[in-house]
């Protein structure tokens, strides 16, 4: 039986003192041995040589030392990057390697230094013909020029070309048919509440924690036990391990009190400590206990309990597609959707309680604390999440622990209790750190 053929030929030294891969047989020499062009071009015949099922092209030369470098090889060497740098992140992995193939599509053979403001302008227009709104358009132009950066740092390309791209302005409201971007709204209670009655205990749980702090979703899915401080009794501090601006040194502290805290302790019981403490797997079970619950047919007939629909296949242990024993922020949100469509109520996702959370505390306690809770290094960034809307008071008590039930009706009332509760409301600022604490009577609960 011949072996098969490896997917990654491997680049090595040539007697001449250049860099040198064999594809079906034939040596295609790279130019000088370890250099970014000849790292490049390698990475690009490899792209090219999978592309076509493991064949070289037969058109193509085996002497490339003196060939230009193409946006292919440009994309190569991307691709290679981000496969080291989002090792963990696979959806932003799968995004830039979505450019870069779009720019294969494109311009694959076009020499490098020839790619410029014109051809970009070519790209977004693409983005714009598909449907997309011009914040985004805007963005995906931006990454383009990333591209292009990554090269010049590899010295790949003269850093002329991306001076030339980055004058290309970005589109401004009127100036293209691209539709304008829909801004991200805080999600109204009773739709919450009308929502929490088809989701399972575990995800419910989830839905009170986020709209209690205000955390991200991904925050929310990656608590464990091992990160949380429970020093206090009634104050629990949540240190997530991953983070969105971890990477800029930042560390985050999250308290978990009132509501969050009720919501939480049942999870933090008998689990090990590094085990998430919202599964999905339980979620699930739940879900089919439910059903089983339900069923009318004797489990004598039919389908029995674990059964799948089609004959003699098994579901739970045994099943194909098991659920994972972490939720993430996509799977978080496709079960708060579905629950909101069986409610029957307008679709919202989980990430719209952050909204609402920052918009409930800026009101009762000013922007400053609102950044503190959700961890924003600028206001002008809180400023994006917490509306200053005073029809919204009452949100704040369920989302702050701190404050006593407002209703719409009451607002000079509840406004007074917001005062006072700020008196006993203690934001700390460290550098590096930020955590809002505070006490207080705790807030009902709409669950």
């Amino acid at each position: 039986m011949a072996r098969q053929k490896s997917d990654a030929p491997s680049y090595r030294y040539h007697i001449s003192g250049q860099a040198c891969v064999t594809l079906d047989g034939r040596d295609f020499l790279l130019g000088e041995y370890n250099s970014p062009a000849s790292k490049a071009k390698y990475y690009a015949l490899l792209a090219e040589y999978n592309a076509n099922g493991k064949r070289a092209s037969e058109i193509e030369p085996t002497q490339l030392s003196k060939s230009p470098i193409t946006v292919g090889c440009v994309t190569a060497e991307y691709r290679e990057h981000v496969k080291i740098k989002y090792a963990h992140d696979k959806s932003r992995r799968k995004h830039y390697e979505g450019l870069c193939q779009l720019l294969d599509t494109e311009y694959r053979d076009l020499p490098a230094e020839e790619f410029g403001p014109r051809r970009l302008a070519e790209i977004r227009e693409l983005f714009v013909a598909s449907g997309n709104n011009r914040t985004y358009v805007n963005s995906q132009t931006r990454v383009i020029c990333k591209i292009f950066q990554y090269s010049v740092s590899r010295e790949l390309v003269d850093v002329n070309v991306l001076i030339r791209l980055k004058t290309l302005e970005p589109l401004r409201q009127g100036d293209s048919v691209a539709s304008e971007p829909k801004r991200r709204q805080p999600v109204d209670l009773a739709t919450v509440k009308a929502t929490a009655d088809h989701l399972s205990p575990v995800l419910k749980a989830m839905v009170r924690v986020q709209a209690s702090t205000g955390m991200r979703s991904s925050e929310v899915c990656g608590i464990r036990s091992c990160d949380i401080d429970q020093t206090l009794s009634d104050t629990w501090i949540y240190r997530p391990e991953k983070h969105k601006t971890a990477h800029h040194g930042i560390a985050k502290a999250v308290p978990i009190v009132g509501d969050a805290h009720l919501a939480l302790a049942p999870f933090m019981e008998d689990r090990a400590s590094d085990s998430f403490c919202f599964s999905p797997r339980e979620s699930v079970q739940w879900y089919r206990n439910q059903r089983t619950a339900k069923r009318v047919v004797s489990t004598s007939r039919g389908n029995g309990p674990g059964r799948k629909r089609d004959r003699g296949g098994l579901k739970g242990d045994d099943a194909k597609r098991k659920p994972g024993h972490k939720f993430s922020r996509d799977s978080y949100r496709q079960a708060v959707q579905s629950a909101a469509k069986q409610a029957d109520v307008p679709a919202w996702t989980p990430y719209q309680l952050r909204y609402t959370a920052a918009t409930a505390v800026r009101e009762a306690l000013g922007i400053e604390s609102a950044q503190a809770l959700l961890g924003h290094s600028h206001a002008s960034m809180t400023e994006h999440y917490a509306k200053h809307i005073l029809s919204q008071l009452d949100y704040c008590s369920i989302l702050s622990p701190y404050l006593h039930r407002a209703q719409t009706d009451k607002i000079p009332r509840a406004l007074d209790n917001a005062l006072r509760a700020a008196g006993r409301f203690a934001i700390k600022v460290t550098r590096g750190t930020q955590w809002a604490s505070g006490r207080g009577r705790d807030a009902a609960t709409v669950y």
